[in-house]
């Protein structure tokens, strides 16, 4: 089971998110994805370049991390889709 980190930004941009969005990304971290976050019912990508790492689709929102060493999932943006990559 992977540790999930969010930084400094990551979790300003969680508390700014509607409480609907709040709610579906805090089950998100606390149900499978720790341990498969590649599974099928997860829309997981390779994010392209200049952004590193993978970024994962919750509806309009857009969930971009990193793997780590020692099984940890570093979480470095979380937005909406229009904002995301930017």
């Amino acid at each position: 089971m992977a540790r999930i980190v969010l930084t400094s930004a990551a979790e300003r941009e969680y508390k700014r998110l509607p409480s609907e969005v709040q709610i579906r990304v805090r089950k998100l971290f606390d149900g499978d994805f720790q341990t498969n976050p590649f599974g099928p019912r997860f829309n997981t990508r390779k994010v392209q370049e200049p952004f590193t790492g993978y970024r994962l689709r919750l509806g309009d929102y857009r969930v971009l991390f990193e793997f780590e060493e020692g099984g940890t999932i570093l979480v470095y943006r979380i937005r909406h889709r229009k904002d995301a990559y930017r």
